[in-house]
């Protein structure tokens, strides 16, 4: 494999943003301040971006597409940086996450990723890689709330259901302080009409899905897929009598759950719990 070869293979989506915007805004003759004024961005921002320190966000990638023409460019290189080093099973499930008009999930040791807060993502991503240098948790990130923003603030959200484990809201990630704002913010977006989070409490006891994580999700055409992940690895299943044997334990685990505004009151306790150390 010649040189030449290996260089294109190291490319990344940061890099051809970065490489593309500074090609399209030569082509318009703007600087990058005439830029970020027509855009309605600020000038740092753009100037990350064009030099590869920042991503996009999905808003900005939509508004460098619109103003300078690209078809689609900018937009599509966010999704693949999402993409990026993402096992082929969870690139599958984040495909049909996107277009979901529905969503179903149980978590049994963590906040559900569209609903956590950046700090709180940050801190789950630092425990992974506890040796990595902090900028490089930046895009991980940012494209978790990327999802989060593009499944449940798009114009047609989708609905999102919930079913969280107590020892979720009892599990310090971060420190105090990260856990009371993750919940706080999760309380907040159960506000929305699109969202519904309930609560497995400890006193529960065991159930079906115990000890990983479950999502399902109904596409336009009512067919529904689900993604099961425990240590170590998820796998996707589409064949409908494994998802609908899924699906029965999930309405099994639900049954167990306390209703939403008791869901919410413990989960008020808990952030309360926090503020006070």
């Amino acid at each position: 494999m010649t040189e030449r070869n290996l260089n294109v293979r190291r490319t990344t989506a940061r890099q051809l943003v970065a490489s593309g915007l500074k090609a399209h805004r030569a082509r318009t003759g703007m600087t990058i301040r005439a830029l970020a004024k027509e855009l309605n961005f600020s000038h740092g921002y753009i100037a990350r971006v064009e030099t590869g320190s920042q991503m996009p966000s999905t808003s900005l990638a939509g508004a460098l597409d619109e103003y300078l023409q690209t078809n689609g460019h900018f937009t599509g290189l966010l999704v693949l940086a999402g993409n990026e080093g993402t096992p082929d099973y969870f690139r599958s499930a984040l495909e049909k996450e996107r277009t979901a008009v529905s969503i179903q999930v149980l978590t049994s040791n963590l906040l559900p990723g569209l609903l956590q807060t950046p700090e709180y993502a940050r801190a789950l991503f630092a425990s992974a890689a506890p040796k990595a240098p902090r900028e490089t948790l930046n895009d991980p990130v940012a494209i978790r709330c990327e999802r989060a923003s593009a499944v449940l603030e798009r114009e047609n959200p989708a609905l999102y259901r919930t079913i969280i484990d107590e020892s979720a809201l009892a599990r310090p990630v971060g420190g105090n302080e990260v856990m009371r704002n993750a919940l706080r913010h999760m309380r907040e977006m159960s506000t929305r009409q699109n969202i519904v989070v309930q609560l497995l409490p400890f006193r529960s006891g065991a159930y079906p899905m115990l000890g990983g994580s479950f999502s399902a999700y109904t596409g336009r055409d009512g067919t529904t897929t689900a993604y099961v992940e425990s240590f170590g690895g998820g796998e996707v299943v589409e064949d409908p009598a494994r998802v609908a044997e899924l699906l029965h334990q999930l309405a099994h685990s639900t049954s167990r759950a306390l209703p939403e505004p008791e869901s919410l009151e413990v989960v008020r306790q808990y952030e309360e719990r926090y503020g006070n150390g």
